[in-house]
């Protein structure tokens, strides 16, 4: 018996320690793959909040053009919206730029008389700031009603 064990022994060439290196090998390959991929979905994630937060502060800034009387200034002149305004706890920001854009006369089914009242139109160019300085613009257009002079 003891010599048919030493006759196996004698014929064993490492074949197990071939295939248990390529299978560690394929294993190794595996896991750097993973650690790549994930890796690329991170960044992924990162940018698309950066570009999120610089969406919202663009579209802060056209909220706060909308709410701010000054900005609707047929000389186009105002520049109050112009110096980028920072939000509480955050690195974000935002300016806007009112534009006149010209008379028209009143939208029909507004009940204002054509020969008495026009339509003063604006665009609002608002850009929005991110904390990694990634920038947005967003346009908005909004009309104000104004006597004829």
């Amino acid at each position: 018996m003891m010599c048919s064990n030493r006759f196996n022994a004698a014929r064993q060439s490492g074949a197990v320690l071939i295939v248990a290196m390529v299978i560690l090998l394929i294993l190794t390959l595996l896991g750097v793959s993973a650690m790549n991929t994930t890796s690329l979905q991170q960044r992924i994630a990162a940018n698309t909040q950066e570009r999120v937060h610089a969406f919202q502060a663009a579209e802060t800034g056209l909220n706060q053009a909308f709410a701010d009387d000054l900005a609707f200034d047929i000389t186009s002149t105002y520049t109050g919206g112009a110096t980028p305004t920072q939000f509480a706890g955050s690195a974000d920001s935002a300016s806007y730029v009112p534009t006149f854009m010209g008379f028209s006369p009143p939208p029909p089914g507004m009940l204002y008389s054509a020969t008495s009242f026009q339509a003063a139109h604006f665009n609002f160019r608002s850009t929005g700031t991110s904390a990694t300085n990634l920038s947005i613009v967003l346009n908005g257009g909004a009309f104000q009603i104004a006597p004829k002079p």
